[in-house]
């Protein structure tokens, strides 16, 4: 099973995720929705950024009833996508090993709230302020592990994990002084459970990289070509558009930059 994130899902996820991060020390968790398709896999089309967690402490976490009652509204009205993932930051003032892990209080309120998938974005601000530095994707591969509640344990504590394989595929990425990393999470009712993760702006990113094309210095001509790619980037469509991506990045190029 994996979750692909499409459109502008996973950057729209970022910007919000660093709304929340003004500087360090003062950072916050966000927390939004996703709407999309759902099947054997899912696919992630649009994100709607919201904020359910009232209070939690180091025993007990206490939801927005409100935004829940939001969220099942927006499931009856939203009839042209599913309600397919919640996401939330870790805003940390450093990087380690398991920054983008779940902690006891997210598997609390994955139950409270009856979660489906989880996508958790992990984030630091260096205090070396780099504004020149452009956004930039990448996958990479690591073990995955499936996370059980303790109830004994404190919501700040990690949970017992135990491992599931050494394939699993995740997103890193650099923006200005931001450095990332974003997981996926099933929900199976006593336990998350890691899925794989793919995003079509990570293959596109990843393939203007290599063009040596930087985004943030296009023109708005472009615009309409880096939608085609990005469309034709998606898994489902690598195959049946793979020919007309050399064509698309030629055009990128020949608008050329602002």
């Amino acid at each position: 099973m994996y979750l692909e994130l499409i459109n502008n899902t996973l950057t729209t996820m970022l910007l919000d995720c660093i709304s929340h991060y003004p500087n360090c020390g003062q950072q916050k968790e966000c927390f939004g929705l996703i709407f999309g398709e759902q099947d054997r896999n899912t696919v992630g089309e649009y994100t709607f950024p919201v904020a359910n967690v009232l209070n939690k402490t180091a025993s007990s976490v206490k939801a927005n009833e409100q935004v829940n009652d939001i969220v099942k509204e927006a499931r009856k009205l939203v009839t042209t996508s599913d309600f397919v993932a919640y996401y939330h930051s870790h805003p940390y003032d450093e990087i380690f090993d398991e920054w983008a892990d779940p902690s006891v209080g997210d598997l609390r309120v994955a139950k409270d709230i009856n979660s489906n998938i989880e996508v958790i974005f992990a984030i630091v601000k260096s205090k070396d302020v780099d504004t020149s530095a452009t956004l930039k994707y990448e996958y990479l591969t690591d073990m995955q592990y499936r996370f059980f509640e303790e109830k004994s344990a404190k919501n700040n504590e990690t949970p017992k994990a135990e491992l599931m394989g050494k394939d699993g595929h995740v997103i890193h990425g650099h923006y200005r002084d931001y450095d990332f990393a974003v997981r996926a999470y099933k929900w199976t009712g006593s336990a998350f459970e890691e899925i794989k993760l793919y995003s079509s702006e990570v293959e596109m990113s990843l393939l203007l990289y290599e063009q040596g094309i930087i985004i943030e210095e296009l023109s708005k001509e472009a615009m309409y070509h880096l939608k085609k790619l990005e469309y034709s980037l998606r898994l489902a469509n690598k195959d049946k558009y793979k020919e007309k991506i050399p064509y698309l990045i030629e055009k990128i190029k020949s608008v050329g930059v602002k």
